[in-house]
C-alpha cells in the first residue's frame, strides 16, 4: 500500500459520501470523518467572518468617533489657548512691554487659530468617516445577516460551496 492510499479525503462533500476503501486499514473511516470535519470547519469559519467584519467595522466606526472628539477637544484647547495668548499680548502692550515680546505673543495665538480651520476639518472628516463604517456595518448585517442567521439554524448538512462556485 502507498502513501497516497492514506491521504486524507480533501472534498468537502459530505461524510456519507466518502467511503473507505476496502484496502484500506481498520479505522480508515477517519478520512471520511476529515471530511465531514472538514466542512463544519468551513461553515464556522464563514460565520466566524462574518462576525468579524461586523466586528471590526463596529469598532472602527467607535474608533473614529472617539477620535473626532479628541480631535474636537483638542481643537477648543487651542483655541482656548489662542484666547489667552492673544489676552496676554494685549495686557503686555497695556503695560509697555517691549515691541518684539507682544508681536511674538501674536504671532503665536495667529498660529493657533490658524490650524483651527484644519483641526475643525480633520474633526469632520472623521465623524463623517465614523458614521460610514458604522453604516457599512449596518448594511452588511441587514445585507448577510439573515443568511447567516439561516446557515446557523439550518438541520442537515451544508451543500458543498465549490458546487455553487461555477454558477
Amino acid at each position: 500500500m502507498s502513501d497516497t492510499d492514506l491521504a486524507p479525503v480533501t472534498s468537502h462533500a459530505p461524510a456519507a459520501v466518502h467511503d473507505a476503501p476496502t484496502d484500506r486499514p481498520p479505522g480508515g473511516e477517519v478520512a471520511s470523518t476529515g471530511g465531514a470535519l472538514a466542512a463544519a470547519g468551513e461553515m464556522i469559519h464563514d460565520a466566524v467572518s462574518y462576525g468579524v467584519v461586523i466586528t471590526q467595522l463596529a469598532i472602527a466606526a467607535a474608533r473614529l468617533a472617539h477620535l473626532s472628539e479628541k480631535v474636537t477637544g483638542t481643537y477648543e484647547y487651542v483655541e482656548s489657548c489662542a484666547t489667552s495668548v492673544q489676552r496676554l499680548a494685549d495686557q503686555a502692550a497695556g503695560m509697555n512691554v517691549d515691541r518684539d515680546t507682544v508681536g511674538e505673543h501674536r504671532d503665536a495665538a495667529a498660529v493657533m487659530l490658524s490650524v483651527l480651520e484644519e483641526a475643525e476639518a480633520m474633526a469632520t472628516a472623521t465623524a463623517e468617516l465614523s458614521t460610514l463604517f458604522q453604516q457599512t456595518a449596518d448594511a452588511h448585517e441587514a445585507d448577510y445577516g439573515p443568511v447567516d442567521d439561516a446557515i446557523a439554524n439550518k438541520e442537515g448538512d451544508m451543500a458543498d460551496r465549490e458546487f455553487y462556485a461555477n454558477r
